[in-house]
């Protein structure tokens, strides 16, 4: 097995990783992460070529193989990735597939990767058995609630669109629960799927011999759109710094330049997760994992392979609005917040609440440290003043005029994806630096601008907004 023979030849120093990791400017664990990940591409080749064919050991091929990865980037530490797939497999059988125990994954599996984030988590970017156990979490905690469905389903109780597709009727066996956790391909970055979608994948329930000309041509798409990511990544990093932005000649720039560089950082700091997402999607649309359905194109019907995908490239490099970055960024994680925890909060009776909590489920899903959490607190705030300003605009002549101005649409463009840039480089700098100390220091040199913006949104530059508008008669009345 690749990754084993690699650590061995780690431990008696005849490994090539430290000369490369130092050739091109990374760390030994970011080095041996992007190999793991690009393995992924030929182990689907292999997968189809040798395994595919033999049923019987397509599971113990994804658990060998993501093992294999687990061993070679974390040692012995791979233990912890195994423990809540025992726990979830043995509570399912004692408790059965219901609501005590989608609560009891829920509170295990969190309680596991904050456990693991108090002892591993440094003020750098730590690449340590959180990192697949983090994916892991969102997994089994999906499972429990797909099997809770499952039982309202038999019931016939009323489920979600969303909720019929993912439910299931049966508990997996042990061994595929250990396929679907190790699966290679997703194993240490994501993106998730869930169990229902690895069933149908190893029980053939997708199209893999008659769109295989289909998938290949996609999979190597992604695998080309992921390796340009990749290389922009890392001349963007060479350009623009954190390291820089908290240096005392960061200070001495002007404060337009400041906002300019920050959220320039923070485009190209984004391509490190694009890429990686980029690549592991690749290897899953090899595997054949990725298939979701098909679609009409004029008289034509053809199969669709994004069903792993994580990044939608052209919503994302077009933000207008941090809608936008939302709708585009992590989607498979962003699917699992609105089915698995927002509308699981309907309860409440309060949108936003209902949001702030699920934002809160996020921050903590990444870690204990406090930039997190001011992140993900930007984002409730951009995101509620954001649909705020848009539902006014909306309700005025001259808003719409000037979008079906062509001259006037395109100065609107420019003005919106400054917007866009710069204050994600405010947003996504706590996020980056973690720690108190660092992020206050980067909004210091910022002015703290973005708050200075967004919080005083609802009880001062709204109302404003409203009376001007109304001042000059140009907002219409909201349709009942």
């Amino acid at each position: 097995m690749f990754g084993l023979l690699l650590y061995i030849l780690g431990l008696v120093g005849l490994s090539p990783i430290p000369f490369v990791a130092d050739l091109i400017g990374t760390t030994e664990p970011a080095l041996k992460l992007l190999i793991s990940i690009l393995i992924g591409y030929p182990l689907a080749v292999f997968y189809h070529k040798f395994v595919k064919q033999h049923v019987e050991y397509r599971n113990l091929f994804f658990i060998i193989t993501g093992l294999d990865m687990a061993y070679y980037n974390f040692g012995i530490s791979l233990y912890h990735n195994a423990i809540p797939a025992i726990v979830i497999y043995f509570s399912t059988m004692v408790l059965g597939p219901g609501k005590i125990n989608a609560i009891l994954t829920f509170v295990f599996n969190m309680t596991y990767l904050l456990a693991g984030y108090v002892v591993t988590e440094s003020e750098d970017y730590d690449i340590t058995w959180t990192m697949p156990h983090c994916v892991l979490t969102l997994k089994l905690i999906a499972l429990s609630f797909d099997l809770w469905d499952g039982q309202k389903k038999a019931k016939g109780e009323e489920l979600s669109a969303n909720n019929k597709v993912t439910a299931l009727e049966k508990s997996p066996t042990f061994i595929e629960l250990l396929g679907f956790v190790y699966f290679p391909a997703c194993f240490l970055v994501g993106p998730i799927f869930s169990f229902r979608r690895y069933k149908d994948f190893i029980t053939d329930k997708f199209p893999l011999e008659k769109e295989t000309s289909v998938y290949e041509a996609q999979a190597m798409k992604r695998l080309i759109q992921g390796i340009l990511y990749l290389i922009a990544f890392q001349v963007g990093v060479t350009v623009f710094s954190m390291k820089y932005i908290q240096s005392d000649e960061f200070w001495d720039t002007s404060i337009f330049y400041r906002h300019f560089y920050c959220g320039l950082w923070a485009h190209f700091a984004l391509y490190k997760y694009i890429s990686c997402w980029l690549l592991t999607e690749a290897a899953c649309i090899r595997f054949g994992l990725s298939y979701n359905g098909t679609e009409t194109r004029g008289d034509r019907v053809l199969s669709k392979w994004d069903g792993c995908n994580n990044i939608k490239l052209l919503r994302f490099e077009g933000a207008t609005k941090f809608q936008h970055y939302i709708d585009s960024f992590n989607c498979n994680t962003n699917h699992f917040a609105a089915e698995y925890v927002y509308k699981r909060l309907k309860f409440l009776g309060n949108r936003n609440l209902s949001q702030l909590i699920t934002l809160l489920f996020l921050a903590l899903w990444h870690g204990t440290q406090s930039g997190y959490y001011v992140t993900f607190f930007n984002e409730f705030i951009i995101i509620v003043m954001e649909k705020d300003l848009e539902s006014i605009l909306n309700r005025t002549d001259f808003y719409h005029k000037m979008w079906n101005n062509n001259a006037v649409k395109y100065v609107l463009y420019i003005i919106l994806k400054t917007y866009t840039i710069v204050f994600m480089g405010w947003s996504l700098a706590p996020f980056d630096v973690k720690s108190l100390s660092k992020w206050w220091r980067v909004y210091s040199s910022l002015y703290f601008s973005g708050f200075l913006l967004f919080l005083p949104w609802a009880f001062v530059y709204k109302p404003l907004v409203i009376k001007g508008l109304k001042a000059v008669g140009a907002i219409r009345p909201k349709t009942q």
